[in-house]
């Protein structure tokens, strides 16, 4: 299969699912671990795709999808086998059961639909993030981020664009004099209520996601249960 270019996602009902939620999971308000990502990026062709009602139903309430297919995103069935797939599949290797599901969100630093390898153009990217369509999202995500009795995973890469938004519009203040050069980036890093890992579709190790799943259980089973 072919990349596509990193764009806006064309589908309209993608984007107006994103429109009413530009989450993924529990409401990022209320949940208790938040794992944050850097956009949220479906197939291009992913509303023809033989699981899209399955898309459409986890986004429209991810927590009753959870409880109700027992996997935490549709890119875990066996009918998809398409772009975001490794991703997903590395985090339900941190085991949760479904009885996490309203207490767990995943967000991202764009809040609107996009496909493509962001990778591929950064400057396009940038353009996304700085975009007046995407300011709202980020000044609600740096109050989030800024709630200390949140559990808040990001992996490495993020330290990077969350210092360029910093420098751009004055968010993400907590971000700004981290020093990457004492992390380990193979290993589970924590600064105050911040956990830094390894991407979890770039070679995540079992070990760290050992941890990142000690950590939640231990969090979650002693202060919400």
């Amino acid at each position: 299969m072919s990349i596509s270019n990193f764009k806006k996602h064309p589908s309209k009902s993608l984007i107006e699912l994103y429109r009413l939620k530009n989450f993924q999971g529990a409401n990022p308000a209320s949940a208790k671990v938040l794992f944050v990502g850097k956009d949220p990026n479906w197939a291009v062709d992913i509303d023809s795709s033989p699981i899209f009602n399955l898309v459409r139903d986890y986004l429209s309430d991810g927590v009753e999808f959870w409880e109700k297919h027992g996997i935490h995103h549709p890119f875990l069935h066996p009918k998809y086998d398409g772009e975001g797939k490794k991703y997903h599949k590395a985090i339900s290797g941190l085991n949760f059961k479904s009885n996490y599901a309203d207490k767990i969100s995943f967000v991202e630093i764009i809040g609107f639909p996009t496909t493509g390898m962001s990778s591929t153009n950064s400057k396009q990217f940038n353009e996304f993030l700085l975009s007046a369509e995407n300011r709202n999202h980020l000044i609600e995500l740096d109050h989030l981020l800024n709630d200390s009795t949140k559990m808040i995973f990001l992996f490495w890469g993020l330290i990077n664009h969350l210092k360029f938004i910093n420098i751009k519009t004055g968010l993400f203040k907590r971000f700004a004099n981290i020093d990457k050069s004492i992390l380990v980036r193979t290993d589970l890093n924590k600064i105050e209520h911040f956990y830094f890992h390894k991407h979890f579709s770039m070679g995540i190790s079992s070990e760290t996601l050992r941890k990142i799943s000690i950590e939640v259980s231990q969090y979650l089973d002693e202060n919400h249960r």
